[in-house]
C-alpha cells in the first residue's frame, strides 16, 4: 500500500507552476522542480506522473483561474470597453508581487495552442462588434486582434522586465488611446 505524500499538493503545484513561468518548460529539469517544490523525484512521478504531466496541470491551473486576463473582459458592452478591461486586468496580474511578472502563456513559447485560443477569443468578440456597428465601417477585426495581441506581449515583457504599475499603464494609455473610436451610423 502506496504512503499517502507528506506533502502539500496544492502548495507544490504553485511552486511548479511559478517555476515554469520563470523558466519556461523547456529550460526547467525535474530536479529543478523537485528542488522547488521542495519533494523527491519519486513523489514528483507518483503524485504528478511526470514534468509534462505536471506542466499540463500547471497550464490547467494557471488558465482556469479567475484571474485570467482576457476571458473577464469579453462580456463588456463594447469593443473599446473589452480592450480597456483587457488592459486594467493585465496591468494588475502582470505587474502583480504574488506571481512571477508577466503571462504565463505568453512567455513559453510550448503554450502556442493557448495564445490562439485567447487569439480567437478576442477575434470572435470583435466580430461580434463589428457585426453590430460597434466597430467603424472598414475596421479589420483581423487587424484589431493582431493591436491587441502585440500590446499584451508587450505589457508582458516590460512586466518580466521589471516595468513599474505606472510603466504599464501609460504604455496601456497610449495603446487606448489609439484605439478606433467612430461607429456607424
Amino acid at each position: 500500500m502506496a504512503r499517502p505524500p507528506e506533502f502539500d499538493r496544492e502548495q507544490a503545484l504553485t511552486r511548479a507552476l511559478h517555476l515554469f513561468w520563470e523558466r519556461g518548460y523547456d529550460r526547467t529539469t525535474v530536479r529543478d522542480l523537485t528542488e522547488a517544490m521542495g519533494i523527491s523525484a519519486p513523489s514528483l512521478y507518483n503524485t504528478f506522473g511526470g514534468k509534462r504531466q505536471l506542466f499540463d496541470e500547471a497550464v490547467a491551473t494557471y488558465t482556469g483561474s479567475p484571474t485570467r486576463v482576457v476571458p473577464p473582459a469579453l462580456e463588456e458592452r463594447t469593443a473599446r470597453t473589452v480592450f480597456a478591461k483587457i488592459l486594467d486586468i493585465a496591468i494588475r496580474e502582470y505587474g502583480s508581487s504574488t506571481q512571477p511578472r508577466g503571462c504565463f502563456v505568453i512567455s513559453d513559447p510550448v503554450l502556442v495552442d493557448e495564445r490562439q485560443l485567447g487569439r480567437d477569443a478576442i477575434r470572435g468578440r470583435l466580430r461580434r462588434a463589428y457585426d453590430d456597428g460597434d466597430l467603424p465601417e472598414g475596421a479589420s477585426v483581423d487587424a484589431l486582434t493582431d493591436y491587441i495581441d502585440v500590446i499584451l506581449r508587450g505589457l508582458s515583457s516590460l512586466a518580466r522586465d521589471g516595468a513599474d504599475p505606472a510603466a504599464l499603464r501609460a504604455a496601456a494609455d497610449v495603446a487606448l488611446g489609439a484605439w478606433p473610436r467612430s461607429v456607424r451610423g
